[in-house]
């Protein structure tokens, strides 16, 4: 029996193509021509409608390749080459794979089948062009998007907090636009308030918690959501001073004359999508329109709220080369302890505090800030005792009666291969005899419980070779805290703090005790 393996797809679910279902019949239909004289099995991978073809990552088409590489198909029906791949690299390393399992490759409208030279080469003259399609689609795409964008139309996605969306009859065609909710953008100017009067973000955000300031969905606000929102030029009054401001930054601007301070503005380009995620774009990428809406955020404190995020974190992320255990320790409640420092009548005073005490507040953690140098004695005197006692290191094992114990099931096991040897040779001689049925019997006994002795045997083997193991990790750790202990003094910062990363997991400080996980 013949085993097909029918691919359909629809992209979108306005797209203009055949249905999924018109596909297999037509696929099914051209089988039965092609394969007449053969008894046929279909199997159908109908669930990618809606998934697009520029990649792979669709669930109907990984089943077919698992069922590919799994030996179950003979061949791949597809109704058009571009169901199943608009990209020629793609492509060509999937055939790959059906060539190395023996499937052929049929597409009904194109009219060929991989198993001949001239169906190969035009399979891969027809990828070329479907990829071709798809890219010049996704440039008229982009370019209808960015015009759109540059006229102060909402081109789509998720609306900014504070934000409704309107349909408008604009000559015989309706656009999107954006309007300033006034239920809701309260929210916005508050954060704008709290940033201008001097609130990093993480205090921010632990604002919101202690007020019950949440989401449109319910959802308490994070710090990157407070940072998309502050950072958007949707609030933004399109006054002359935004308009240098973005000007400076580098950013694709409307004519000059119409900043004139009456409406809010619309940035576009400021993420990009990959393949598999999202990055920021640069402000030099941005494209800046301006709106119907009004403005929300006046332009010199939407300016200044800016340059106040740019001075939080240039004041949270010095480097001060302090805390050992930065990276790798933890608090009781599981979240990473992180490291803060102040100076005080020319004093530094540094601390490892709880990210999550610190952001959502004591009903969530109730540790405290612990100075760093607390800290970081319970851990040099813990590695200093290990340096003294290496048996602290060592797990419980016993070895010999583990050696001992192969030794036995060895020996056993060659006693039970000579018992068997023995009733093989009185079987040769005893066969067509009563005696021949009880021989068979006790060779099946004992052959059963030889295999018992060799899977004992080899879990042993298995424990004294992960024993072994154990014993060259403890050692290298044992040989690198005496390099950290003996060298202490001559190490810089750096160093120790890569040496512990190494040779730590994570250390959990419960406000007393320290515990260390190597």
């Amino acid at each position: 029996m013949l085993t097909i393996g029918i691919y359909p797809r629809k992209s979108v679910y306005r797209d203009n193509s055949d249905s999924v279902q018109v596909q297999v019949q037509l696929c099914k239909d051209y089988a039965a021509i092609i394969y007449k004289e053969q008894e046929i099995e279909f199997k159908i991978y109908d669930k990618d409608e809606g998934f697009s073809g520029k990649n792979t990552n669709r669930p109907s088409f990984q089943e077919l390749m698992a069922d590919v590489k799994a030996g179950l198909l003979d061949s791949v029906m597809v109704y058009k080459l571009d169901r199943i791949s608009r990209n020629v690299q793609e492509f060509s390393a999937m055939y790959e794979i059906f060539q190395q399992h023996g499937v052929s490759f049929i597409s009904v409208k194109e009219s060929f089948d991989t198993t001949t030279p001239m169906g190969r080469t035009v399979m891969y003259i027809l990828a070329a062009f479907a990829q071709l399609e798809r890219e010049n689609t996704s440039e008229r795409v982009a370019d209808n998007m960015q015009a759109l964008g540059a006229a102060g139309k909402w081109t789509g996605g998720k609306l900014p907090s504070g934000m409704t969306s309107v349909r408008r009859q604009i000559g015989d065609k309706e656009h999107s636009y954006l309007l300033v909710d006034e239920a809701s953008i309260w929210r916005p100017r508050l954060l704008f308030q709290l940033i201008l009067e001097g609130y990093p973000i993480t205090k921010v955000e632990r604002y919101c918690r202690d007020h019950g300031i949440k989401t449109h969905s319910g959802k308490f606000l994070s710090c990157s959501q407070i940072y998309n929102i502050i950072t958007n030029p949707v609030y933004c009054q399109n006054s002359i001073e935004a308009y240098y401001y973005f000007k400076d930054c580098g950013c694709s601007l409307p004519d000059q004359s119409l900043f004139d301070g009456t409406k809010g503005l619309i940035g576009y380009g400021k993420t990009k999508t990959g393949k598999a995620s999202q990055k920021k774009c640069d402000k030099k990428d941005w494209s800046i329109a301006i709106g119907i809406h009004g403005p929300v955020i006046p332009a010199p404190d939407w300016i200044a709220a800016q340059k106040r995020l740019g001075v939080n974190k240039m004041f949270h992320t010095p480097k001060h080369e302090i805390g050992l255990l930065k990276g790798v320790l933890k608090c009781n409640c599981g979240a990473r302890m992180d490291v803060r420092t102040y100076v005080k009548n020319n004093i530094r005073f540094s601390y490892y505090y709880c990210i999550h005490m610190a952001r959502m507040g004591r009903q969530y953690c109730n540790s405290e800030y612990v100075r760093i140098e607390i800290i970081d004695q319970l851990f040099i005197d813990h590695l200093q005792k290990i340096k003294l006692n290496p048996a602290i290191l060592k797990s419980k094992r016993s070895d010999n009666i583990a050696l001992q114990d192969a030794d036995s099931i060895k020996s056993e096991i060659k006693k039970l291969q000579s018992s068997i040897d023995n009733l093989t040779s009185a079987l040769t001689q005893a066969m067509g005899t009563a005696a021949a049925g009880y021989i068979i019997s006790q060779i099946s006994e004992l052959d059963s419980q030889k295999k018992k002795q060799e899977e004992e045997l080899r879990n042993i083997l298995l424990k004294e070779a992960e024993t072994k193991s154990a014993e060259e990790i403890e050692q290298q750790l044992y040989n690198d805290i005496c390099c950290l202990i003996d060298n202490f003094d001559n190490i810089d910062y750096a160093g120790k703090n890569e040496l512990i990363r190494k040779i730590v997991k994570k250390c959990l400080f419960d406000g007393e005790s320290l515990r260390i996980i190597f």
